[in-house]
């Protein structure tokens, strides 16, 4: 009986062998990776429809055309839904729509710098004793113009929201106010 031994291999062909799997095994994996990730993102492009459905924390302000026909200010009432992470919070509330010098539409959040409270429309007596008062905080006497600038004292300004234009209506994402120096 013969005994047949393995043949012996070189350590060259040993890490010759073992360099070319290891290449071969990684490109299939990185291959098989890039594949499913742009068959993800095509495939998602594909599936959305033409028009976006509009998040829950937009709010509609009112169209276009009507917001920059007025004079003044509106008051808008609002419903919305915040969704943070996987908690969804209803918010109700209301906004100021006035416009700048320029005619640009500013949306203003009502709650006063200071405390908090929903600042209100000056009345005309109040508007009398001083030219650019617009509107004011019940609670504290705090004092702003018509764009939300504060007026006699040292207060951070109301803070305003982005208007988002939507197939001609105002929009605004009322869970981010916009950020101002």
């Amino acid at each position: 009986m013969t005994v047949h031994l393995p043949r012996k291999i070189t350590r060259r062909a040993f890490l010759s062998t073992s360099s070319k799997v290891v290449l071969g095994v990684s490109g299939v994996l990185l291959g098989d990776t890039a594949l499913f990730y742009y068959g993800a993102v095509h495939g998602k492009k594909q599936d959305e429809p033409a028009t976006r459905e509009i998040p829950s924390s937009f709010v509609k302000v009112g169209a276009i055309e009507q917001l920059h026909a007025m004079t003044g200010y509106e008051k808008i009432f609002y419903t919305a839904t915040i969704e943070d992470a996987w908690v969804k919070t209803p918010k109700q509330g209301f906004v100021y729509v006035t416009k700048d010098e320029r005619g640009a539409l500013v949306i203003l959040s009502p709650a006063c710098t200071h405390l908090g409270c929903s600042v209100e429309p000056a009345t005309e007596a109040q508007r009398s004793r001083k030219k650019e008062l617009f509107f004011w905080c019940p609670c504290h006497g705090a004092e702003f113009d018509i764009v939300g600038t504060s007026v006699g004292m040292v207060l951070p300004e109301l803070e305003r929201y982005k208007p988002l234009l939507i197939e001609g209506n105002v929009y605004v994402d009322i869970s981010t106010p916009e950020k101002r120096a």
